[in-house]
């Protein structure tokens, strides 16, 4: 994976505990673009950076696995994987961003391609949140299906409806 190139002119790589702070960036950029009509305002200018660099830093484990997209000087791009958190025999990606400029160049589908890639498991899930059509329709064109489990997520006091996609391989 050290540099292989991805749709779109990007590359793609392990990320190193060095790439922390590009990480944040990649997360907390998308974030606010993704969520911009589903949270507040306040909830989404309060993300910090260095909150989730410290987080991507604590969460080091050899059984999962975090691949960068980039360009020359620029990560664009981050997928996150590994053993699904509620069955030990699937596995999850966990989280998935493309900066706002590059989604829609295939990026996003060589992330989650390559994630998907290095799973050992026979089905793949994720979790999205519900009222965000555009990743929905990303997920259901790269083959993954609702399987029926619902959920929520929350941030800042605020509660997200989530759906669970899956995808046999």
């Amino acid at each position: 994976m050290n540099g292989s190139l991805a749709a779109g002119g990007a590359a793609i790589r392990p990320a190193t505990v060095e790439d922390a702070a590009t990480v944040a960036a990649v997360y907390v950029r998308s974030w606010r673009a993704a969520y911009a009509e589903l949270l507040p305002t306040e909830v989404l200018a309060s993300l910090d950076e260095a909150d989730w660099a410290r987080r991507f830093r604590s969460r080091r484990d050899p059984a999962r696995s975090t691949l960068l997209a980039f360009t020359p000087g620029r990560v664009v791009g981050v997928v996150m994987a590994g053993p699904d958190r509620q069955d030990p025999r699937s596995a999850e990606v966990y989280a998935i961003y493309v900066l706002p400029e590059f989604q829609g160049q295939g990026v996003g589908a060589a992330l989650l391609d390559a994630a998907i890639a290095q799973l050992d498991a026979a089905v793949v899930r994720l979790w999205c949140a519900a009222a965000n059509n555009s990743s929905r329709r990303f997920y259901e064109r790269r083959g993954f299906v609702l399987d029926g489990a619902t959920g929520s997520y929350e941030i800042s006091g605020h509660r997200l409806a989530t759906v669970r996609y899956a995808h046999a391989r």
